[in-house]
């Protein structure tokens, strides 16, 4: 009986549903802000989180998974910033309809694991691990972040 991964691509859709929340308090003031000095501007940090997606489903499609960096495009705006965190998105969720997320992939590291165990860590932990980054952010700059997973502590049931 083979595998169903369908609950998987909903749960990656649904985790860049989220991030995609992320960039809804983001201002022109703050695409250029970095906390310190040596951190990514947001720009840089969005920037990354669509390469590493594009990387990511590179790799579980038997591609080349090279990374693009996190450069953000000359003079980026909020607008452009979610154009190319959308595009990765509706990239990265075709790649997952089509893939054999029970077949052996490479890693970028040359290991053989199954896809589906990069979709666990390059999609959903490395895009989680961003996320909360992005939300630190706009918590330093003095906006509300939207919550991590949908929900702020308050809203919890006591």
């Amino acid at each position: 009986m083979p595998i169903e991964f369908d609950w998987l691509i909903g749960y990656v859709e649904r985790v860049h549903a989220r991030t995609n929340e992320v960039l809804g308090p983001l201002n022109e003031d703050l695409v250029e802000w970095r906390p310190r000095g040596s951190d990514w501007t947001f720009a840089e940090a969005v920037t990354h989180i669509a390469n590493a997606r594009l990387m990511n489903i590179g790799t579980i499609l038997g591609r080349s998974g090279k990374y693009a960096g996190h450069e953000a495009p000359t003079k980026a705006t909020v607008q452009v910033l979610r154009r190319h965190l959308e595009h990765s998105s509706q990239l990265t969720l075709e790649g997952l309809r089509v893939a054999e997320l029970a077949a052996e992939v490479r890693t970028i590291r040359g290991q053989a694991v199954p896809a589906y165990q990069v979709v666990v860590s390059g999609l959903i932990e490395h895009e989680v691990h961003h996320r909360s980054q992005l939300c630190e952010y706009l918590t330093a700059a003095g906006v509300s972040p939207p919550a991590l997973y949908g929900l702020h502590e308050e809203d919890l049931p006591r």
